[in-house]
């Protein structure tokens, strides 16, 4: 069973083609990095499978940054995209 996700990851001490390099190539997220001020981000979705937990991967994405700078600060964010809140408004149907 699979699972979509939106992941969010801020970083410093990363490039932006660093953390694009690991989420999109090696990892298999689909988005984009970019730079702001002394941080990289990436924003992209992309889905977990096999029962993966969300803080398992983001341990195996820590990990792969870390290699690439031992000091570097990392945070990711998962948000589950299949069951979001929402809230409906206009007329009922019968």
């Amino acid at each position: 069973m699979s699972r979509c996700y939106r992941l969010f990851v801020v970083t410093t001490g990363i490039t932006e083609e660093q953390l694009q390099k690991i989420c999109s190539e090696q990892f298999g997220w689909e988005g984009q990095a970019f730079s702001w001020k002394s941080e990289a981000t990436f924003d992209g979705e992309g889905t977990l499978y096999g029962g993966m937990s969300e803080e398992e991967a983001h341990k195996e994405i820590y990990e792969a940054l870390k290699k690439m700078n031992s000091n570097a600060k990392i945070k990711t964010q998962w948000t589950y995209m299949e069951d979001l809140p929402y809230e409906e408004y206009g007329d009922d149907f019968d």
